[in-house]
């Protein structure tokens, strides 16, 4: 049961949990922009893009990385489902470097509309965790 100040957040993808437990909020790209969830937030369904997820819980803030997906908010919890999610603290630059550059060799390529779709989602995914990644370092230089 969640405190007062406080609601369950639960951050699922394919490849298992990626975030879940009591936060103070979380603020979420939705395709009606970034919303913030507090607690006792009204009920709400709605889908999401991709982009950063920035969770607030006792004075720390988490970053994940999002693909899109949905987000459903209840009363006292939040639960973000989408095909991939993964922390900041867990993305491995040259893995994503290497991920942005076969996503642009493959946009260079004659591609139908299915596969254009695809190389242009992972290489905004990409350049997204790099970004992501570049924050994190500078933070953590300061």
């Amino acid at each position: 049961m969640a405190k007062n100040n406080t609601f369950l957040l639960e951050i699922i993808s394919p490849q298992g949990a990626i975030f879940q437990g009591e936060v103070d909020s979380v603020s979420i790209p939705t395709f009606q922009g970034i919303i913030t969830v507090l607690p006792h937030h009204i009920p709400l369904f709605t889908k999401l893009i991709e982009g950063e997820v920035h969770i607030k819980d006792d004075g720390h803030e988490t970053t994940v990385v999002i693909s899109g997906g949905f987000l459903e908010v209840k009363r006292d919890s939040t639960h973000i489902l989408s095909d991939y999610a993964i922390r900041a603290e867990s993305i491995e630059m040259a893995k994503s470097e290497e991920k942005k550059r076969e996503a642009e060799e493959k946009l260079k390529q004659k591609l139908s509309n299915e596969d254009f779709t695809i190389a242009d989602k992972d290489l905004k995914l990409s350049i997204l965790e790099l970004k992501v990644a570049q924050k994190m370092r500078r933070k953590q230089r300061m």
